[in-house]
Order: structure tokens, then sequence, then C-alpha cells
């Protein structure tokens, strides 16, 4: 019998595939860059030529420096009926312009021009530049899941405790000419004050209290380029909270030294919760970091928009629903 489920994900399915035969018809796009993303600068000139190389006809091209003109931009090109929007930068960047695409019918494609590049990671999108290019010419529109956070949302993960005070205290530059060990340099001078904080996460009415030393907040596998949530994915309908507990901010240290070598999560000191929404509360008050950028403190409402991004995979890229929900008769 066909359920009701099955046929809204045939009706989704028809509907990418119309989008995606638009696009590739056209061939048309708008190019938006973060130029003080880590190689934004350096990059978006090359990324326009590659980009008319392979074809595609550029409506406008947006190298922009002020990262608070983005969402704008992106907005005003939408308005404009652009179909697909590519943007190079990072994981903040993506952030920042997400919301917009919201069910919108307008098909978001990545540049992974940032310092850690974390959604491009969790995707299978290349971080080479060519290789991204490859993707918006010859991939797949598939739906993924933003997270929310408050009213922001963020497509890969949000951290609080020492992430969010690393990447509160680590400039812009450093960021520029370190790269990712620009936040081990950050971390060193930050981890002899840090103390471990209570935690209280509520799911599904049920409170779970901790003392905590690291809480992630993942969409997406993978935090600062690392794997850090092998279970997390950014589109089976979920959030996963995964809580570093313990009274020994050494336990952290070790923990993260396991994980930036990419040995599995320890379960000894992890417990990880996945729902599609939580409330998060802790004492003392913590910052909380979104994509690498923090933007508020605890306590927080965290919650999924369920397959409210249209963006440009790889063929590869497993669109969950397709996989999983398949029209069956009886």
């Amino acid at each position: 019998m066909i359920t009701r489920n099955d046929r809204q994900v045939s009706d989704r399915r028809a509907e990418k595939e119309a989008i995606e035969r638009e696009i590739k018809g056209i061939r048309r796009a708008v190019l938006i860059v973060n130029t003080r993303s880590r190689r934004g600068a350096a990059n978006w000139s090359e990324a326009k030529e590659q980009l008319l190389q392979a074809g595609i006809v550029l409506d406008g091209v947006y190298p922009v420096r002020n990262a608070e003109k983005l969402p704008d931009i992106v907005r005003d090109e939408i308005a404009k009926g652009q179909k697909l929007i590519i943007v190079g930068g990072g994981d903040g960047t993506v952030s920042s312009v997400a919301r917009h695409f919201r069910d919108r019918g307008v098909v978001l494609g990545l540049l992974p021009l940032g310092t850690a590049n974390s959604f491009a990671r969790a995707l299978g999108i290349p971080l080479d530049l060519q290789g991204a290019i490859d993707v918006l010419v010859d991939g797949k529109v598939a739906d993924v899941d933003l997270g929310t956070i408050n009213e922001s949302r963020f497509v890969n993960g949000s951290s609080i405790g020492m992430p969010s005070i690393v990447g509160r205290a680590t400039p812009h530059v450093l960021k520029k000419y370190f790269g990712r060990a620009a936040y081990a340099l950050v971390a060193a001078g930050k981890f002899l004050r840090f103390k471990p904080f209570l935690c209280v996460v509520t799911a599904s009415g049920v409170e779970h209290v901790f003392e905590a030393l690291d809480v992630r907040i993942a969409s997406g596998g993978y935090q600062g380029g690392v794997l850090v949530a092998r279970e997390a994915k950014p589109d089976d309908g979920t959030i996963m909270v995964q809580i570093l507990t313990g009274p020994s901010k050494w336990t952290m240290a070790k923990e993260w030294g396991r994980r930036a070598f990419g040995a599995p999560v320890g379960a000894a000191n992890t417990v990880c919760l996945k729902a599609p929404e939580f409330l998060i509360d802790t004492d003392p008050s913590q910052h909380v970091s979104v994509d690498g950028e923090v933007i508020t403190q605890t306590p927080v409402h965290v919650a999924v928009a369920r397959n409210a991004l249209l963006l440009m995979t790889p063929n590869a890229f497993i669109d969950r629903d397709e996989a999983t929900q398949r029209p069956s008769a009886s």
C-alpha cells in the first residue's frame, strides 16, 4: 500500500529533479564570496574564471569583505528569481545565509574557502576549488537539514564550553594565516583557566544532568574540521548532543587529542543524545558558538528544521529520504 509519506517523498523527489534539470539547463548562477574567509580573497577571482570555463553564466559576482552584507545580497538575489546561488566561504558564512534559502526552491552551491569547512566535509564536497566546482556542474540537488539555536540557523554544529571560548578569543587574522592551528594556539592559553560546569539537557520532557567539560551540538559529524560525532547526519531529522563529562579538564585534553588523531569518541566519559529538539542550560551561563561563530549564551533551545536546505552535492551523497523510503505496492 502506498502511504501518504511515500507520496510526499515521491513528490519531493520529483520537485528536486525538476529543479536540477532547470539549473543544468539554463547554466546560470550568482557567485558570492566572503573575502574575509581564509581562502576567499585569494580564490574568488579564480573561482569566477573556472565557473565561466565550465560553461556557467554568472549573472552577478560579489567579492564581499563585510560579512554582514552577505545575507542581504543573498536575499536580494533570491528575490530576483535566481535558482542557483554559489556561496564561497567557511561554515560561519554558510550559516549566516542558510535561513534565506529555506523553503524557497533555490539551490545553494558551496565553495569551501574557510578555515575548517566542516559542512563541506560532512557532505563529501571536495575542499579543493576545482573539485567543488565539479560538484556544482555535475552534482545533484539534495535535501539537507538545518539546525536551529533559538532563532539562529546552523548548517553543521554548535558548541558550548571550551570550543566556544576558543572560538570567541581567536582573532580573524590568526585564522587567516594559521588555519585550524590558530584554534590550538588560543586553546593552549585558555585551557589553564577553564573549569567544568553544570549542564542540564532536556529532551522529551526528561532532564539529564551532567558535570560537563565540553558540549557539542551536531547536525553533521565534523566540527573544527575534525570528525567528532560519527553518528550525526545532516539529513536524518535529528540533532545530536554530545556531552563530555567529568571533573577534570585533563579528561577534555585527552579526548581532544584522541579526536585530533581520528580516534573514535571515548565512551567512558561521553554521553550522546539524539532527538528532534532539546533545551540546554548551564551553570554558570556559557557562550555558545554556531558553526565557529559565538552568537549567544545559555540557556538555548535546539531543534532541527527538516529538509530545509536544497544543496548541490556530489552524486555519491545519499539523500536519506530517498534511500530509506520507497513507494511500495501490495
